[in-house]
């Protein structure tokens, strides 16, 4: 029997090729942190292992198929390629030493190259092959110990910010892979395989997302002259069942121009997609890649055109998950510099300094009050959770409840903002939202107002969305009554192009693992008129004790508030590719003011048959989430009839939401949506 050990087996390409080679009678060992996907033939064994933290396993007997790299060759955090290519395989090595090898390169590694490209062809990279041997030679010494991010990141952003375009970085990371396992194999016993861009229903790459594309009736948006070869994805698994020899292949189809794939592939699906042509990047790779070599040895790759056809079906009748490991509903910002957040909560620690009060925690609360644009007339406090920025903001404003005071606040909202109102002694009077942007409703205000008794109208910016404060404060300041906003989700939010930070008279804001700015998975924030912080913070009941934000938190909150234009505009790239499908799809979506900016904590959709659809996309490996619950439907409620509510609360479906997500990534989210709404 056959025998292969698949290192970085569950992805993909992975996937395909060990279904592939079960199917041939052969036995598969898949090394990998995710668990393989189970085929119709049976499922391989798996080793659990994370070789950027773990001890590199002892390898079972077999040909060693190394498939390291992360799946998306251009993920939000460029540095983060060579940490998945490069450093991880580094961290490998000693295992490979005597064993047979095949490693999965890719023909990116050629670069701006001209073509034709053949395997004797020189890299035309950022970066020679010296100064990548150079690198090599530094990650070699790193990968002695552990390399978890925030150790690796500073040797793996070297290489990132080598290549300011981040066209090349993945390309450099692929050459130092190679660079790597050749000075750890035997020549005679190492093959490597310059792929050309794989393709399979599994995935949604270049041909696969302009299949699906094409089925939605979508613009198939191709490069301008660009020319790229392409591979079935179990074709990996024939080569390497039938055997080929050391050295140096390039492994791809003829290649084709990209305008002519997507015409194939429109023509295929029956569709009237329109082409979207943008010009070709400069410099970009030349994609003649020659197979010549490949040929001459009897390995033939199938032409592309009848495997197109093939693609569309399998696309078609595919029921697999989209996503494996599934993808979270919410997918927490990491920090941008870890080895930075690292080493400055490792001094906090080391010198005692650690409670509020010392270097970055008086840093953040300086750069928070020139984020939110304040006035002299402002301060900021930072905390230690949203819950406590909310009783904090409350207590500092209009204190604790006298007897038959009321606080007017929507049940569309996360449960904190009624309890900490009840904590602090008040009757609740629940108002309904604006069918359209799911904030509080004026008119509704209005009516509550009227009825007598309210002290203060709570306001929430619901998953981000800036509520209509004009129209709210035209009801309130008349009445006496105090407007406070709960913008818990609403930190790179703009209400008529301005931070969402004075319109009321506080705010208070969350910093938790959902927010578009994370402090280590807990935090908060508050603004408040200046005499009130003072008075808050000096105040006998201790409203504040042991509820401010401390220097561990404040560290990773410091690092990601300074990305907080470029989080914001990677949620809104997702967010337009949401409402884009939803548009033509049986669901409705949260709308926004013109003027406003959402920051899409959460992107909810209103789905009449929410919770099987809900059951369907977990299937597909797309997790979600009902937010919110209507708090008026609970104990807490004293039976008001809240229509928009009400829909919301037995229809709103949160998607996966986070500035880590790619457009491709949310492009499938929608693509199992579409499936499952039939």
């Amino acid at each position: 029997m056959d025998e292969f050990v698949l290192v970085g087996g569950s992805g993909f390409l992975g996937a395909a090729t060990a279904e592939a080679l079960l199917a041939a009678g052969a036995r598969v060992t898949v090394v990998d942190r995710h668990p393989p996907a189970g085929t119709n033939t049976g499922a391989p064994d798996w080793i659990r292992v994370d070789l950027l933290v773990d001890d590199p396993p002892e390898l079972p007997p077999g040909l060693v198929v190394v498939l390291l790299g992360a799946s998306e060759p251009r993920p939000r955090r460029p540095w983060t390629l060579p940490l998945d290519n490069a450093i991880s395989t580094a961290r490998l090595l000693p295992r490979l030493a005597g064993r047979q090898v095949v490693l999965t390169s890719s023909v990116e590694v050629y670069g701006a190259a001209a073509g034709p490209l053949t395997e004797e062809t020189a890299p035309d990279l950022p970066w020679s092959v010296e100064e990548l041997d150079g690198w090599c030679a530094a990650a070699r010494e790193l990968a002695r110990t552990p390399c978890p991010p925030w150790r690796a990141a500073p040797l793996a952003r070297a290489m990132a910010d080598a290549d300011p375009t981040g066209r090349w970085t993945y390309a450099m990371a692929k050459l130092a892979q190679e660079r790597l396992v050749a000075g750890a194999v035997d020549p005679d016993r190492l093959t490597v395989l310059r792929l050309a861009n794989a393709f399979g229903a599994g995935q949604h790459r270049v041909a696969t997302r302009l299949v699906r594309r094409a089925r939605q009736g979508l613009p198939l948006p191709v490069t301008a002259d660009a020319v790229r070869s392409f591979l079935p994805a179990d074709a990996l698994a024939r080569m390497l069942l039938d055997g080929i020899g050391p050295g140096v292949w390039n492994v791809g189809g003829e290649p084709v121009s990209l305008v002519d794939l997507a015409t194939w592939i429109r023509d295929l699906c029956g569709s009237s997609a329109p082409l979207l042509t943008t010009p070709r990047r400069t410099p970009d790779s030349s994609g003649l890649v020659v197979t010549d070599k490949l040929t001459a040895a009897g390995h033939r790759v199938p032409p592309l055109r009848p495997r197109l056809a093939e693609l569309v079906a399998a696309v078609d009748a595919d029921r697999a998950p989209v996503f494996r490991p599934p993808l979270p509903v919410v997918v927490p910002p990491p920090p941008a510099h870890p080895d930075l957040v690292a080493d400055r909560q490792q001094a906090a620690l080391a010198s005692g300094e650690v409670k509020h009060g010392n270097r970055w925690t008086r840093e953040l609360t300086e750069r928070l009050g020139k984020e939110l644009e304040l006035d002299d007339d402002h301060r900021v406090l930072v905390t230690a959770s949203g819950t406590a920025a909310l009783r904090i903001m409350v207590a500092a404003t209009v204190g604790p409840a006298r007897p038959g005071d009321v606080a007017v606040l929507p049940s569309y909202t996360f449960p904190a903002t009624a309890e900490i109102l009840v904590q602090l002694g008040y009757a609740l009077r629940f108002v309904d939202v604006d069918a359209a942007t799911w904030t509080l409703d004026p008119a509704a205000v209005a009516g509550a107002v009227a009825r007598g008794g309210v002290r203060v109208v709570l306001a929430v910016d619901t998953f981000g969305n800036p509520c209509d404060y004009p129209a709210l404060r035209a009801v309130c300041d008349p009445a006496g009554v105090a407007l406070l906003a709960d913008s818990a989700a609403a930190l790179g939010s703009l209400h008529r192009g301005r931070p969402v930070a004075q319109q009321a008279l506080a705010h208070s804001y969350s910093m938790s693992f959902a927010k578009v700015v994370s402090a280590g998975g807990a935090g908060g924030a508050l603004v408040l008129p200046a005499d009130a912080a003072e008075a808050v913070l000096a105040a006998p009941a201790g409203w504040t004790r042991s509820e401010l934000m401390n220097e561990l938190h404040a560290v990773v909150a410091v690092d990601q508030l300074a990305e907080l234009d470029t989080l914001v505009r990677r949620r809104a790239e997702v967010a337009e590719v949401y409402a884009a499908a939803a548009r033509t799809l049986p669901v409705e979506f949260q709308q926004v003011r013109p003027g406003d900016r959402h920051c899409w904590v959460h992107w909810v959709a209103r789905i009449a048959d929410r919770d099987r659809v809900a059951d369907a996309l977990a299937a597909l490996g797309v997790q979600t989430k009902p937010y919110f619950a209507a708090i008026h439907r609970g104990p807490l409620g004293g039976g008001e009839r809240l229509p928009v509510t009400d829909r919301l609360d037995a229809e709103a479906l949160a998607l996966p939401m986070s500035s880590e997500l790619t457009v491709e990534q949310a492009e499938r989210v929608v693509a199992a949506l579409r499936r499952c709404l039939g």
